[in-house]
């Protein structure tokens, strides 16, 4: 669905202690709003597509604030380590909520995708600067079991969004799957500010390679493009949209070897660990969109149930994602990080190989049941990942090897939520995507099909889908064999 001291000296953190543990709870608030934000959106898209429109646009609605999470979260941790993360933090929480206040008052699908735009660029920072703050707070010895506790919020925090999300779509309105951000981060933000004093040992400043976010952005993006449209746009519009995307990233690729302050620095994204941890990542991050973004439309337009019973589904895989995290969070150490890697790619796959034959026979039962150990897999990913990041790096690279980290999965996440929606829109490429969904997902409109039109629009969504959740498929066994050759043991940096 993921991851020094106050001062780093020991004196300022003993003399502190209930500054450090109120931080650390704003910290916990702030991945609680993170993660309602993810799993409230994931059970009400389908009603705001139908209210919006614009069904060909399903994956952006995603992927552009997923995108803007992914470009940002690296530049997050060089600001951060650079200027202090409580500016840092503040800035970012800001401009989420922001775009969180402007996602409610969308008026159509395109405005909802650019304001989603501007929520994901603040809520790029977010989740690195949560953890690296958490990491700076924390001695060493305690980090495996607050970072439990962080990874168990956000799953709490997964099971209580889909039955928020299910609430407001039946209550106060779609709008408030957004604004339901604006209290909890009024409250992170009073409590940053008032106790959270940073160390000038935790800052290195260098400039900021803007150009390098530039040329990232622009190839992630046509990437994105060309993935999720790939069955509308002739094949020279989409050959020219993918060679221009490689020749941005290979220009940012160039960029990052020769300029002195790198936006993602080659020597951490090369170290064993590192390489390991960012690839499975990458993968969680893609199995996580495709759980959260692609189940609910299974459920309510093939299956005909409403937002409610999505959300218990996607409810039951946090719950086992958080069961996993908190309970690996007091053993980490103990057992070999490659045993507790290779056991979670084969949860995850198990659970996908699974789910795909169950899918087809739309048993809501089966369904829930097949979510758990997906659920768990994603977790132990999560848990054991962080802590081996956050313990391999000194303090001064940690937001740095963090931001990289959660960027890892956030560009998963983009680039799965693209080509999933792409899977799905060719699935769907010779019908009014917009109607049949909204047909499906509305009671009223779904009422009034015939029998005849009905089984024809849900068999031809679960077609669709079904290519959606192969693909999944293939993708957690690329999780496990990546997984296979994580190194047994992280060395430990203060």
């Amino acid at each position: 669905m993921s991851d020094a001291t106050l001062a780093m000296p020991a004196a300022p953190r003993a003399a502190r202690p209930r500054h450090a543990r109120l931080i650390i709870a704003a910290m916990l608030i702030s991945t609680f709003m993170a993660a309602v934000e993810v799993t409230v959106i994931s059970t009400a898209m389908p009603v705001i597509v139908s209210k919006l429109g614009g069904f060909h646009l399903f994956a952006w609605a995603f992927g552009i604030y997923l995108l803007a999470q992914a470009v940002m979260t690296p530049l997050y941790g060089r600001i951060a380590d650079s200027f202090g993360r409580k500016p840092v933090y503040l800035a970012s929480t800001s401009l989420f909520l922001v775009g969180s206040l402007l996602c409610g008052c969308a008026h159509s699908m395109v405005t909802l995708i650019v304001f989603r735009a501007i929520q994901g660029i603040g809520g790029g920072g977010l989740a690195p600067l949560g953890t690296t703050i958490i990491g700076d707070v924390c001695a060493p010895e305690d980090r495996p079991r607050i970072m439990g506790y962080v990874s168990g919020v956000w799953g709490i925090a997964a099971i209580a969004g889909p039955m928020l999300g299910a609430f407001f779509v039946h209550t106060l309105g779609w709008q408030f799957c957004f604004w339901v951000n604006l209290p909890v981060g009024l409250v992170t933000m009073t409590m940053v500010w008032r106790f959270l004093r940073d160390s000038a040992q935790t800052r290195s400043r260098a400039p900021i390679d803007l150009a390098g976010c530039v040329l990232l952005v622009a190839g992630l993006g046509l990437m994105m493009a060309a993935l999720i449209q790939c069955e509308a746009l002739p094949t020279a519009q989409l050959v020219l949209l993918l060679a221009v995307a490689f020749v941005a990233l290979a220009g940012f690729g160039l960029r990052e070897r020769q300029v002195r302050h790198p936006l993602l620095p080659l020597h951490l994204m090369f170290r064993p660990l590192l390489i390991t941890a960012n690839l499975s990542s990458l993968l969680a991050g893609t199995l996580l969109i495709g759980m959260t973004a692609f189940l609910p439309p299974l459920i309510q337009g093939v299956m005909g149930r409403d937002a409610l019973d999505a959300g218990i589904v996607i409810g039951v895989l946090s719950v086992s994602w958080t069961i996993a995290s908190m309970t690996i969070g007091r053993v980490v150490g103990r057992v070999p990080n490659r045993v507790l890697a290779v056991g979670a790619g084969i949860a995850m796959t198990i659970g996908m190989a699974v789910l795909v034959p169950i899918a087809d026979g739309r048993s809501l039962g089966w369904l829930t049941l097949i979510v758990i150990p997906i659920g768990i897999g994603m977790g132990l990913t999560s848990i054991v990942f962080t802590l081996a990041v956050q313990g391999s790096v000194p303090a001064h690279e940690r937001g740095r090897s963090i931001a990289l980290f959660f960027f890892s999965r956030l560009m998963g996440q983009a680039l799965g939520a693209a080509a999933f929606g792409g899977v799905l829109n060719a699935g769907l490429a010779d019908t009014h995507g917009h109607d049949l969904m909204q047909a499906l997902v509305n009671p009223r409109l779904r009422a009034a099909l015939s029998p005849a039109h009905l089984a024809a629009a849900t068999t031809r969504l679960d077609q669709a889908l079904h290519g959606v959740f192969v693909l999944a498929a293939v993708l957690a066994l690329a999780a496990l064999a990546v997984a296979c050759f994580t190194p047994r043991r992280a060395e430990q940096n203060p």
